[in-house]
């Protein structure tokens, strides 16, 4: 809020003071608090994106895909490295002086090159960026595959259960694809307040090629008509409800909050080079399972996400990652972010991983995230060589009501890879995640007491009663494996 010098020269003399006074105590209050700067954001139930809103988005991708194309280069494809990265390259050791690992060995016409197209997007963004449709109210945007739709469908039930009413974009790549869930977009889906997009409905447009599994992510924010966007991948499962989180910081302060990888961020400086950007110092790579953005305050963020993805296969995967754990889209909403001098935050807390040990061996099953709205009210000190972690000590005193050892409650369950998706006709078959060497069955993500004390419940159970409830609507025999699962783990029938 501004105060004008007319504003203040209307005061009469005498009460002069007790204006300024006024003034600088409201200013005190404003920039203190943790008030939301976008007020209560409001939503309505799940409507259809409106006819006007896809003209718009249309009419603007076809002069976005001109502008990409515009900006293509004509060095040929980068290849990743043909060696394994180096454990101490790809390792998040922040005590340690690492230098920034190199292994891509470029050229310097094709770093030319780079630099040259990157800079003609950057134009075109800031061109475009005006122009673009953002949408309007708030919602969950996500992609499913075929394959991917019996875990989305647990993830949103688990969504469900948090008590989140918030609607639902679900983005299929094309009607082929559409025509094989269209029973499952029109009935289970619609009970759940989600709809079922196309991507190739509005891609197929304009002139640019087809885009391919990480693609899809961005062009979903894209396409979407939600201007607040909580996206989740198809296994992301929430275990609280995220309607807060779109509306307190660090949402609201910067429109863009990122999670952490478990590995260092191992972006070559030459992207940085090409991009304009300073090197910065080695950080925790991100984690791209679920991602918050404000597409009006991150238009030209936005505009270089999908640069950064369209030409990510080629040129910007390889750069951003050099072929490091995960290499695909994750580098590219903070890359964007930083490339356009536009705020985000990236959660501090470390990412936890979830398992369970089979002998001397950690069997990993997911990656348990934090509330990021915790995370930034805690804030915790970065490590030290006094103290190596992020963390308050136990006596510390973190705001004013009480001594606590603050950390941030975990907040999504991200499945992160094929091997740890939750998938029930693997992981309860004979020798599956569920069984030990013995034949006896167990959790999959911990001991109920460390989910409790990490989620605030029992954040498993409640998984598999939503996976009971998919599996004894589409499969008799696997709804009896489920229950039976149930039943010996957890001590209690399965809810019906």
């Amino acid at each position: 809020m501004l105060v004008s010098p007319a504003r203040l020269s209307s005061c009469p003399r005498a009460a002069l003071l007790t204006c300024l006074a006024f003034t600088a105590a409201l200013f005190f209050l404003l920039t203190q608090s943790d008030t939301p700067v976008l007020g209560n954001l409001k939503y309505d139930k799940h409507k259809a994106a409106s006819k006007a809103f896809t003209s718009q988005i249309v009419s603007f991708w076809q002069e976005l895909a001109r502008s990409l194309e515009d900006a293509r280069p004509s060095c040929p494809p980068i290849t990743d490295p043909t060696e394994p990265m180096p454990a101490d390259d790809r390792e998040w050791e922040p005590l340690k002086q690492k230098q920034r690992p190199e292994r891509l060995n470029l050229a310097l016409e094709t770093q030319t090159e780079l630099m040259q197209t990157h800079r003609r997007m950057r134009v075109a963004a800031k061109r475009l960026a005006p122009t673009l449709p953002t949408g309007q109210g708030v919602g969950i945007v996500t992609t499913g595959s075929v394959e991917q739709f019996p875990v989305l469908l647990v993830s949103l039930r688990m969504l469900r259960r948090t008590g989140c009413s918030l609607p639902v974009q679900v983005f299929v790549g094309d009607f082929e694809e559409y025509k094989e869930v269209r029973s499952t977009c029109e009935g289970v889906l619609r009970t759940l307040n989600a709809r079922c997009y196309i991507v190739s409905d509005i891609y197929s447009k304009a002139a640019a090629f087809a885009p391919s599994h990480y693609q899809f992510k961005v062009l979903a924010m894209l396409f979407s008509s939600f201007r607040h966007i909580l996206f989740l991948d198809a296994d992301s499962m929430p275990a609280q409800d995220p309607t807060p989180l779109l509306n307190s910081p660090p949402y609201t302060t910067h429109g863009l909050v990122t999670w952490p990888d478990f590995h260092a961020n191992t972006a070559s400086a030459s992207f940085y080079h090409i991009a304009g950007i300073p090197v910065p110092p080695i950080s925790r790579g991100s984690e791209s399972g679920q991602l918050l953005l404000n597409k009006d305050v991150h238009r030209e963020s936005l505009l270089m996400m999908v640069y950064y993805n369209y030409y990510g296969p080629d040129y910007y995967y390889p750069l951003q990652s050099q072929g490091g754990p995960g290499q695909g889209d994750k580098e590219t909403f903070v890359a964007a972010a930083l490339a356009v001098s536009a705020p985000y935050y990236a959660v501090k807390t470390p990412v936890r991983a979830l398992g369970f040990h089979r002998g001397n061996q950690f069997i990993f099953a997911g990656a348990a995230q934090a509330d990021p709205t915790q995370d930034f009210r805690y804030d915790p000190p970065a490590p030290s060589r006094i103290l190596p972690n992020y963390q308050w000590g136990k006596t510390d005193k973190v705001g004013a009501e009480k001594f606590e050892s603050a950390k941030a409650r975990a907040f999504f369950v991200h499945t992160v890879s094929d091997h740890s998706k939750i998938n029930p006709t693997k992981v309860l078959r004979i020798g599956g995640k569920a069984w030990e060497a013995d034949g006896k069955q167990h959790r999959i993500w911990g001991e109920e007491k460390s989910l409790q004390d990490v989620f605030g419940y029992d954040v498993e159970k409640r998984m598999w009663q939503c996976v009971g409830i998919e599996a004894c609507r589409v499969d008799k025999e696997l709804c009896g494996d489920v229950k039976s699962y149930y039943e010996t783990v957890f001590r209690a029938k399965l809810p019906s």
